[in-house]
């Protein structure tokens, strides 16, 4: 097991300037920057996602596990919100 400190100072970057806009006068807005989004793999090979007996019970246990859940919300133990 590995334990890490993380003692980084992180500052604040200073607020943003505010400025009067006068009724009529044209609102000048920066054009939106493209972001580039990285695909990822919903689901990913067996055994690509790290260690694979972590992987395996994940996998294993996932099923149950959500029909323990389904259970216990039907037999009114959990309540969902919205």
């Amino acid at each position: 097991m590995t334990a890490v400190l993380y003692d980084e100072v992180v500052t604040a970057t200073p607020a943003p300037r505010l400025r009067v806009v006068r009724e009529g006068a044209p609102i000048e807005t920066p054009a939106p920057a493209k972001v580039k989004v990285a695909r990822q793999v919903a689901n990913p090979p067996f055994g690509a996602a790290g260690d694979p007996l972590v992987d395996g019970a994940a996998r294993m246990l996932t099923i149950p596990i959500r029909h323990f859940y389904a259970a216990l919300w039907r037999i009114g133990v959990l309540e969902v919100r919205a």
